[in-house]
């Protein structure tokens, strides 16, 4: 199954259109294209909304933990059956995911389209550069 953060931008583009590397989209491309300073005003809201969905996610893992308030059927029911209590807050749950992995999505988008590149992934391009030994 495909992650459905991802799935919305494998087509689409992202251009700084005032960096060297950035450019004009290619003809036909889909995308966004604006200006660097645009892209990391929008990438800083866009790390911040994913820190607020983070906290909001790991707070809504309670709702999907409720105890029925009395042993009974229609209580035990209410929060464990379906569409009950727990169902709900588990479906929330998911729903603050989705939005995560979109967020996510969309921050390695900016980062990429900006040049910016994570420490662990530069750490690992600079290890493919370094050989040493013999090969067998």
């Amino acid at each position: 199954m495909t992650d459905p953060g991802s799935a919305i931008f494998s087509d689409v583009g992202f251009w700084a259109t005032d960096m060297p590397s950035g450019g004009p989209p290619p003809a036909g491309g889909q995308g966004f294209a604006m200006s660097s300073s645009e892209m990391r005003a929008l990438l800083q809201k866009a790390e911040n909304l994913r820190i607020t969905v983070q906290q909001q996610r790991d707070a809504a893992h309670t709702l999907s933990q409720a105890d029925p308030p009395a042993p009974e059927p229609v209580s035990i029911e209410a929060v464990t059956g379906p569409n009950g209590v727990n169902f709900t807050g588990r479906y929330y749950e998911g729903h603050l995911q989705y939005q995560y992995n979109y967020l996510s999505e969309l921050i390695t988008r900016l980062k990429g389209a900006l040049g910016i590149v994570e420490s662990a992934d530069q750490q690992a391009a600079d290890g493919m550069n370094k050989t040493t030994g013999t090969l067998e």
